[in-house]
């Protein structure tokens, strides 16, 4: 009568081989996940702010906004305006970067009217005096399909004149 299981100490060995290679190469796998996220949790993919500024006679502009950014995440921008001199009629005219491929969530406080001027978004906020700061929030989520870098330049207008501009990138990773 022959046994039911018929194997060596070579096939056993073997056997044992295969399975400790596999619980290894299961674990490298999980780690290497464990890794990317650590290091998304470390902000080493973007999402950290960085500060532009600029100044002229007639205002001084500083927006606070993240370098890079994760396809399909929140982030948010900020835009302060300080007026040195009357500004009638402030336009915040945003480069193409601000909306192309990003939802716009909201913007506080909201313009009196936002118009085109040749592709850019346009502003427009009250008039500012002297000494006036102009503090605007600006949300959005990024589209996870929208990979690349692109121009982030803000300028600040009184009505087609412009006072300072602003010149960032932003990157979004997939």
């Amino acid at each position: 009568m022959e046994p039911l299981v018929s194997s060596t100490f070579a096939d056993l060995v073997s056997s044992s081989r295969r399975e400790t290679q596999g619980l290894w190469a299961r674990r490298a796998f999980v780690a290497v996940f464990c890794l990317i996220a650590a290091l998304a949790l470390a902000d080493v993919f973007g999402q950290g702010t960085s500060r532009s500024a600029a100044s002229t006679a007639a205002a001084e502009m500083q927006l606070s906004a993240p370098e890079v950014v994760r396809g399909g995440l929140f982030f948010q921008s900020r835009l302060e305006i300080r007026a040195r001199r009357e500004i009638e009629f402030p336009r915040i005219v945003l480069d193409e970067g601000w909306v192309e491929g990003m939802q716009v969530n909201s913007i506080e406080p909201a313009p009196a009217s936002e118009a085109n001027r040749d592709g850019r978004v346009v502003l427009t906020y009250d008039t500012l005096e002297p000494g006036d700061l102009l503090r605007i929030w600006l949300q959005f989520e990024v589209d996870p399909t929208s990979v690349g870098r692109r121009p982030y330049g803000v300028e600040l207008d009184d009505a087609s004149t412009r006072l300072l501009r602003l010149s960032p990138s932003i990157t979004v990773l997939p």
